[in-house]
This record gives structure tokens, C-alpha cells and sequence, in this order.
């Protein structure tokens, strides 16, 4: 093993590929994963995407984070990419299903599968600028509420709101990311939850959308989730220029931030992500980063070379 120190937080170097840990090493990192979740399926511990699209660079990963590997938890991240008709659009989702629900990681791969259906076929009706992602979460809450109601009887539960949300929850982030087919448009952000979108460069991290870091001193632990559907979607149109990446993550990544965006985690990724993508394998492997209580699952989508133009944000 070779060491390095970076901002005061140790940095071990993980031996044959194994994830790097930042800091005190957590006790349960060095057991072997489980295969089998508690009730003996199997589902993929991780999920990895590359390549390139229309000019696009992508990497994509979707982990377990330490606890679930080994409690045998099953993953509650999950993602999904397509692309518009017209070849103008890559369109990412990205969910993030809470732990409280008894089947999260049902609900987030119902959430990103519907988000996606539902995006293409609005850019197939119409131009961008008319898109309403209001719609599409509307659409992705009413999935999640009829794949949760045939699982209730078997439960004993009724179809009540709370009974529905304690199986199906999950955060859900949509992205609409020009290609180049359409240079110079925005990325259009929406979602529900805490997932959020960065803007990477050399200056470092920048959050698109709202960061709960920077909300209050003190991260609360009460998330919007669908299928409860708030009133106001949050938002948000970006400028992104080709000498910045797009990352959109789930809170498991982005929470060891630090207020600042400046800790330990943020450099290390940062240092990694930027100028240049790493091969997909590095990328999946700096996703799961050890260290001190950062247990959660992990999902990041990085995409460069996003023809667009001077960095601004517009808040609708």
C-alpha cells in the first residue's frame, strides 16, 4: 500500500483495485460482501456505463455503499440514460430509494425507467423549451403508487398514503443535457429529493440545484420523496461549457463533501473527475471511497464535452 495525505484526512490507497479510504478506515470494509440479500435474491452490487454519445463523454456508476455490502441490504441507487428521437438530447435519471421503505430499491428502478419513458416522449411532442418535468414526476408518483398496491394486501396494509410510502420511496433527479445536435442549449435539471447536479471545474464544486449543506449547519433527515409529490418541483436551467463536466449524485457521494464542498472527498474526486474522465473502471472504483461513517449507497453519471456556453445558472 502506498499513502498520501491530502487536506489532513489520511489517504489509503486501495491494494489490487479495492476502493481508497480517506480517513479512519470502517471496521466492516475489510469482510467480504454478501451475494444474497436477507430474503436470497441476488441483484447487481454494481453498475458501471461508458462511452460516448453525439460528443457526450459519460461514465456511470451505481454501488452499495459498505453497509448495505455487507448486510446483504440490497441497492437502493439506481439510474437510467436515453436519448431523444432527434439525437439533441441525453436524458439521465437518477434515484435514490430511502432506506425506511421496505422496497426502496424497487421504487428508485420504477422511478428512473418511468422519468425516462416519460421525458422522451415530451421531447418527441414538442420543442425543449415547452417541456414540463412538473409532469414527468407527476407521472413517475402515479407508477410508484400502482406498483406498490398489489404488495400492500400481501402485508396486511391498506392503500393509504403512509402505507404506500413505507414500501415505494425514493428521491428521483432528471437531467436534459444538449448534445452536439444542439449547441449552446442549457441543461434543464429537475427533481425531488436531495440528489443534486454539480457544475466541475478547475474551481472546483459548484451546486446547481440547492445543496442541503448549505440549508443549515445541522443536514436534517426528513427528505422529500415521491410518491408524495410536492406542490413545487425544484428546478433549474445551467450553462455548461466543454472546460467543465456535469455530475449528477446521489447524496452518498456528495454528503462527505463538507459544507464547503471543499473536503477531503471533494478534492479526491475532484483531482480524478477533472480535467479529464477516468477509465470506467477507476471511476466505479473512486465511487466506492471508504472511510470514517460513509456507509450510504453511491450513484454519480459525470458527462463532459457538453457544447455549451459561459457558465451562468437561471433559476425559473
Amino acid at each position: 500500500m502506498s499513502r498520501a495525505d491530502q487536506q489532513g484526512d489520511e489517504l489509503t490507497i486501495g491494494r489490487s483495485g479495492a476502493p481508497d479510504t480517506l480517513g479512519p478506515a470502517q471496521r466492516a470494509a475489510d469482510g467480504e460482501a454478501q451475494l444474497f440479500r436477507g430474503d436470497g435474491a441476488h441483484a447487481p452490487d454494481t453498475v458501471i456505463d461508458h462511452g460516448e454519445y453525439a460528443g457526450l463523454t459519460v461514465r456511470a456508476a451505481s454501488v452499495r455503499g459498505t453497509y448495505g455490502r455487507y448486510v446483504g441490504g440490497a441497492r437502493e441507487d439506481d439510474y437510467a440514460l436515453g436519448r431523444s428521437d432527434d439525437g439533441r438530447w441525453l436524458v439521465v435519471a437518477l434515484a435514490d430509494g430511502l432506506t425506511s421503505a421496505s422496497a426502496s430499491h424497487l421504487a428508485a428502478t420504477l422511478a428512473v425507467r418511468t422519468a425516462l419513458q416519460q421525458t422522451l416522449r415530451l421531447l418527441a411532442e414538442g420543442p425543449v423549451d415547452r417541456l414540463e418535468l412538473h409532469g414527468v414526476f407527476q407521472s413517475a408518483a402515479y407508477q410508484l403508487r400502482r406498483g406498490a398496491e398489489p404488495m400492500l394486501p400481501r402485508k396486511g396494509l391498506e392503500p393509504t398514503a403512509d402505507h404506500i410510502a413505507g414500501l415505494f420511496a425514493t428521491t428521483l433527479l432528471v437531467a436534459v443535457v444538449p448534445t452536439e445536435r444542439a449547441p449552446g442549449e442549457p441543461v434543464r435539471l429537475g427533481r425531488v429529493g436531495d440528489s443534486n447536479a454539480w457544475r466541475l471545474g478547475s474551481g472546483g464544486w459548484e451546486p446547481l440545484l440547492t445543496s442541503k449543506l448549505d440549508d443549515a449547519p445541522v443536514t436534517s433527515s426528513a427528505v422529500n420523496a415521491l410518491p408524495r409529490l410536492p406542490e413545487r418541483v425544484e428546478s433549474a436551467v445551467a450553462d455548461i461549457d466543454a472546460n467543465h463536466t456535469l455530475v449528477l449524485a446521489s447524496d452518498g457521494v456528495t454528503d462527505p463533501f463538507g459544507p464547503a464542498h471543499e473536503g477531503a472527498v471533494a478534492d479526491y474526486l475532484r483531482a480524478r473527475w477533472h480535467p479529464v474522465l477516468p477509465e470506467p473502471l477507476e471511476f466505479a472504483r473512486h465511487v466506492s471511497f471508504r472511510g470514517q461513517s460513509w456507509d450510504d449507497d453511491r450513484t454519480a453519471i459525470a458527462i463532459a464535452n457538453i457544447p455549451g456556453s459561459a457558465p451562468s445558472i437561471a433559476l425559473p
